[in-house]
């Protein structure tokens, strides 16, 4: 059997799985649709990292904000994944349903907005994938760092304390 044969006899990718991933700001959000800016610190010399999630209050005055501390981080574009992933997670854990999630990487939101997943950040693309699936609305944008003070600071003192919280 040829490439091309054995690539047409494949399934095609499941329809049960919604497609909720939209490409930066929608023009109108489902009601009920929590904020949230993720951020990453990361120091190369140490592979350590310090993950940030910041729910926006007026949206969601319940939500608590998280930060942790993450050894063993290859890249910086990994430490920002990986935040979105802790911040997916804790979202769920709380019950939150519908949320906009939005980072200050830009390399990261196109690499979760592409159906091409670059090969050194497959796994945790594939869990943030995983997670977003679970929510009724989820999508990805890009906030400029300007606007994504609180989760920078949050995240660089998660880093340089070495501390994980749920505040």
């Amino acid at each position: 059997m040829s490439a091309r044969e054995w690539t047409q006899a494949q399934e095609p990718p499941s329809k049960a799985m919604k497609n909720n991933q939209i490409q930066g700001r929608p023009d109108s959000f489902p009601t009920g649709t929590i904020a949230c800016n993720t951020d990453a610190a990361w120091r190369k010399e140490s592979s350590e990292a310090g993950l940030a999630w910041i729910f926006d209050s007026s949206t969601a005055p319940n939500v608590s904000n998280g930060c942790k501390f993450q050894p063993g981080v290859a890249s910086v574009l990994m430490a920002e994944g990986l935040a979105v992933r802790e911040a997916l997670s804790h979202a769920l854990h709380t019950g939150i349903s519908k949320i906009w999630l939005r980072s200050d990487s830009l390399s990261l939101i196109n690499a979760i907005n592409s159906i091409s997943k670059p090969m050194d950040l497959y796994g945790v693309l594939s869990d943030i994938e995983r997670l977003s699936v679970s929510f009724e609305f989820c999508c990805f944008s890009f906030v400029a760092r300007e606007e994504n003070g609180p989760a920078d600071s949050l995240s660089k003192a998660c880093l340089y304390h070495s501390i994980t919280s749920w505040a």
